[in-house]
């Protein structure tokens, strides 16, 4: 999620979001309702370095719906790997991790969703093509990375995974929730401390969630309180360092130090 920097710069989010008339039925125009992938992606394609940004831009083009990142010839293997972008992302965040990530797993996939849809509603969508892969495929475990609003998304999709081996990764995500954001939301549900409510998860479902610095991350150093905070039945929480390669680790670049970790290439400090 392309959070900004500071709270005053989600006045025109928190607009455009009241004009929306609800957060109900499928969006219109969305290729992939079928549950099929409907677009690919030669990942070695995408520029690193100084072409980063125009290779997210790239990346954020493709289709709604879930797009296989190919990795040259290498062939799909037993692990589903689905990347889950944020809010307003301009997809530069995920260049250097998905690469590495298509280096390790063959079963590589982006998925890309209609953000002024609430996250309830997304996930419903997510979780059907998640299950038809799963259901026609031979894959033995599903390996799901969610950054920001995408972590949201994914977390409102835990409960509808049907029973098979899943790991999920929950990136710099105001799991609680976020003021605006969710405002025409009105099927989701809050608690007494006003923290978002999600459905419990089958014991086949594993989460990991990944918090940034509070003070460092620019879509929440605003905010009196961390909306990464709350208390759900995570595996692990890890708190990420404050920086990362010697500048500071912030609410995009999690996304490159929890995955590249993941593989086993970590970012020094």
């Amino acid at each position: 999620m392309l959070f900004q920097g500071r709270l005053s710069s989600y006045s025109m989010l928190v607009v455009s979001l009241l004009v929306i008339v609800g957060c109900v039925g499928n969006a219109p125009g969305d290729p992939s309702m079928d549950g099929e992938p409907r677009a690919s992606l030669d990942i070695n394609t995408l520029g690193e370095g100084t072409e980063i940004r125009s290779a997210g831009l790239r990346l954020m083009e493709s289709p709604l719906g879930l797009i296989e990142l190919r990795n040259g010839d290498q062939a799909n293997d037993s692990v589903l790997v689905i990347a889950v972008h944020g809010y307003q992302s301009r997809g530069y965040e995920w260049i250097t991790g998905i690469k590495n990530l298509a280096d390790h797993y063959g079963s590589l996939f982006f998925y890309r969703y209609d953000w002024d849809r609430c996250p309830d509603q997304v996930a419903q969508h997510l979780a059907s093509q998640i299950n038809a892969m799963v259901k026609t495929g031979s894959y033995r475990r599903v390996l799901i990375f969610g950054h920001s609003y995408g972590g949201i998304v994914v977390m409102y999709a835990a409960s509808e995974f049907a029973g098979f081996d899943t790991e999920i990764h929950i990136i710099a995500a105001p799991l609680s929730g976020f003021p605006g954001l969710l405002d025409q939301c009105g099927s989701l549900q809050y608690d007494t401390d006003d923290k978002l409510v999600y459905p419990k998860w089958k014991r086949s479902v594993q989460v990991i969630q990944h918090k940034t610095v509070h003070a460092q991350d620019g879509a929440f150093r605003e905010l009196a309180i961390n909306p990464q905070d709350i208390d759900l039945d995570f595996k692990y929480i890890q708190e990420l360092p404050p920086t990362m390669d010697g500048h500071r680790l912030g609410h995009n670049w999690s996304v490159s130090w929890v995955l590249d970790q993941h593989v086993g290439k970590p970012h020094r400090y």
